[in-house]
């Protein structure tokens, strides 16, 4: 797949929304969080919140022009660049969307 580079200026401009809300969250001010595409619940905490999705576009951008950019980071396979062009932060196939390896990890480890 090639990647488009402006899927990685379009992240730097999220990363900067989203770290604009953050600032304006700390400060005391009322945010807006509906339309942002934000993982967990809303009792996680909205600063939770935009942490999260701001630590998943920082890994976003720093895989690019290592190879792992557009790949599911738990199967390795290749992302749609059609869902890359509108979220280019996603970073999982639907398979694995809703997945936290960390957890998975820790599940496989009961298991044995």
């Amino acid at each position: 797949m090639r990647v488009d580079p402006a899927w990685r200026k379009q992240l730097l401009r999220k990363g900067q929304d989203v770290s604009d809300l953050l600032a304006a969250l700390l400060a005391g001010k009322d945010v807006d969080l509906a339309s942002l595409p934000l993982s967990g619940s809303a009792d996680d905490g909205d600063e939770a919140r935009l942490r999260r999705f701001l630590e998943q576009i920082d890994r976003a951008v720093k895989c690019f022009g290592t190879g792992w950019y557009g790949h599911c980071q738990i199967c390795d396979v290749e992302l749609s660049a059609a869902v890359l062009s509108e979220q280019p932060w996603i970073s999982r196939c639907p398979t694995h969307a809703g997945r936290c390896p960390a957890r998975a990890a820790a599940k496989q480890q009961r298991k044995q």
